[in-house]
This record gives C-alpha cells, sequence and structure tokens, in this order.
C-alpha cells in the first residue's frame, strides 16, 4: 500500500522545517516579529512516520539484520554524504561564504559516521545542520535492526524497552555531557509512537469509525503541535510534540483509509522530493538570503516577506532538482549494485 496520506504529510513536515529555518534569515534582515517558530515540529512527524514504516515495511517479512541496514543506508546515506561533502569543501575553500559554521574534522567525521560529536559551545550538529535527525534514524535504525534477531512477537517489545532505557537515562540525570543527553532524549521514544501506530493500524481494519474521525484527528494533532511547541508546559518533547505528531499521522491514515482523502498532487509530488528538500534547504536559504541581501533587496517595502515567499519556492525547486538528478539516480543504481531493493516513493520504502 503506498500511504498516499503518509506522501502528503512528509512535504507538509519538509515545509515546516523549511520555514522554522527562515526565521534565522529574516534576522539577519532585521526581521524580529512574530514567526510561526513550531515549525521544528515537521521532525516530529518525520519520526513518528519513521517508526510506522519501519514496522509495516517488516512485519511478516524475512529480513535479517544486515539486509535491513543495507536498505536503510542505500536510503538515507548517498545524499546526505554527497551534501556534507559540498559544505565540507566550502569550509576548505571558502568558509567567508558560510554564515555561522566552521570547520571541525571531529565533526567532519562524525558527520560521515552519523555520531554526535562535541565541539564549542556544546553544540553536537552535524557540518549539515539538519543532519541531527540522520544521527536518531541510524540509532533508531541499529535497534531495531538488531531486534529483526528476535521471535516477531517479541521485536516491539525489546525496541522499546531498549530506546525507553535510553530515554529513563537522560531524563534520571546519568547524561551529564551534551552527547550524552542527544543520545538519551525523549524525542527517540518518537519512533516508538510509530511502530505502536502501525500494530494499531494492522489490527484496526474494519473498525476505523465514521469517515470524520481522521479529519478531526488530524486537525487537533495539527492544533495541539502549535499550542504546546509555543506555549506548552516543559515537559518532555516526546509528550508536549510527539504524541500530537503520532495524532497527525493516525488521523491521516484514517483519513485516507475512509477513501474520502482528496487527491493532492502537489502534495503527493512534494513528499516525492521531501528529502531532498529537507537536505539542500539549509544551503539554498544561506546563499539565497547573501544573494537577496547583497542586491538591498530586503531594503524594500516587504522585502522580508517576499524573501520568505520566494525562498520557499526556491528551496522547493532546488529540492526537484536535486531529486530528479542526484537523490533518484543514486539510490536506484546503489540498490541495484548492493541488491538493496529501494522504492521510488519514500513512504512506501520509508
Amino acid at each position: 500500500m503506498p500511504f498516499i496520506s503518509l506522501q502528503h504529510l512528509r512535504g507538509i513536515a519538509a515545509l515546516l522545517v523549511v520555514c522554522v529555518h527562515l526565521q534565522l534569515q529574516l534576522e539577519r534582515m532585521d526581521y524580529h516579529g512574530w514567526w510561526p517558530s513550531w515549525g521544528y515540529t515537521g521532525v516530529d512527524i518525520f519520526f513518528v512516520l519513521s517508526g510506522f514504516l519501519m514496522w509495516h515495511t517488516t512485519v511478516g517479512r524475512q529480513q535479517g539484520p544486515l539486509s535491513f541496514y543495507r536498505r536503510r543506508l542505500v536510503r538515507i546515506a548517498p545524499l546526505y554524504w554527497l551534501l556534507t561533502s559540498v559544505v565540507v569543501a566550502v569550509l576548505v575553500a571558502a568558509p567567508q561564504l558560510l554564515q555561522s559554521a566552521r570547520l571541525d574534522w571531529l565533526k567532519v567525521a562524525g558527520s560521515y559516521l552519523f555520531f554526535f560529536t562535541p565541539s564549542a559551545g556544546g553544540r553536537v550538529d552535524p557540518v549539515l545542520v539538519v543532519g541531527w535527525t540522520l544521527n536518531y534514524e541510524m540509532l533508531f535504525y541499529l535497534v531495531y535492526g538488531a531486534a529483526l534477531l528476535l521471535p516477531a512477537a517479541w521485536r516491539f517489545w525489546a525496541t522499546t524497552a531498549t530506546i525507553a532505557l535510553l530515554v529513563a537515562l537522560g531524563l534520571g540525570g546519568w547524561a551529564t555531557r551534551p552527547v550524552a543527553q542527544a543520545y538519551t532524549s525523549s524525542i527517540m521514544l518518537e519512533f516508538v509512537f510509530g511502530m505502536a501506530v502501525a500494530r494499531w493500524w494492522q489490527g484496526a481494519v474494519g473498525r476505523e469509525g465514521p469517515a470524520w474521525t481522521g479529519p478531526c484527528l488530524l486537525l487537533a494533532g495539527f492544533a495541539a503541535l502549535m499550542a504546546f511547541a509555543e506555549h506548552g508546559p516543559t515537559v518532555p518533547s516526546a509528550l508536549a510534540t510527539g504524541l500530537p505528531a503520532t495524532m497527525v499521522v493516525a488521523g491521516a491514515l484514517l483519513w485516507e483509509r475512509s477513501g474520502r482523502l482528496p487527491a493532492w498532487r502537489g502534495l503527493r509530488w512534494l513528499g516525492d522530493i521531501s528529502y531532498s528538500v529537507y537536505l539542500s534547504h539549509p544551503i539554498v536559504l544561506s546563499a539565497f538570503s547573501q544573494l537577496w541581501r547583497r542586491l538591498g533587496l530586503h531594503l524594500l517595502p516587504g522585502g522580508t516577506w517576499l524573501f520568505a515567499v520566494a525562498a520557499v519556492l526556491v528551496c522547493v525547486a532546488v529540492g526537484e532538482l536535486v531529486y530528479r538528478w542526484l537523490e533518484l539516480p543514486m539510490t536506484r543504481r546503489l540498490g541495484a549494485f548492493t541488491g538493496a531493493r529501494v522504492e521510488r516513493s519514500a513512504a512506501r520504502e520509508g
């Protein structure tokens, strides 16, 4: 099943992340007004989607850890490594073009290996800053892939227990250094939420309820994301934004199963290119922002808001080019070379 609703969510989540990263560029244009900072919750949606898809695409199938790891690496790593190399090359050859990044070879090594590494100021972001989410993805894949060695009935609980133990170490104050805090973040529970939705989904056939349940749950989830992200209590992120993101995913699935999900071809296309948009947009935003300011366009009436609209469009356009000319050919060729079948659609393959 292609899960068109999840493709829609991928596209929306990617746009949310692009929008939240626009804020830094707008501040460099002296705009300090209101901005929808809850856009970072697109990452929470991505994590829940990942947990759902990993469970859904492996349950009931004979797949060992090595085959699983190979498919995940082919799907995730090539484009990320390529764009990381672009940033590293700029850091070496023309560091003045980057507005905040600094060359740190330990960070470079950690970026290619999907490890959190410490740097000045206690930050653990990779060279390509959005790669921090891939570090969590790879940790989840490591745990879940190892669970494939166990009987099928044990896999969910073994994965859940391992992640819960990591999170408990963080919440219990055992993780004091930035890297340890990163690896014990409660955000890892969002993968478990996604797996739980997949288990519920597989057992809920014929018990979906009224057709309006899906859209209402979806809207309630987005409303909760906006409310808790900006005004919620100080609670672990898995509760403040992870549970609402889970509502969004479950609502989208119910809406699709009801047969009344609109055929939004634009959102489906955006879902296809979402990974390319997600990885390339920090580079695009930085370059486009510097060009915009150099031309003095931000000084025009409404120049900052015009920049915001234009920047989103440019990020999507570049994402389409990256998808067509880099991501899709690389994953197909590497998939054929390694024997790891990779679907065209991210929502089919995860």
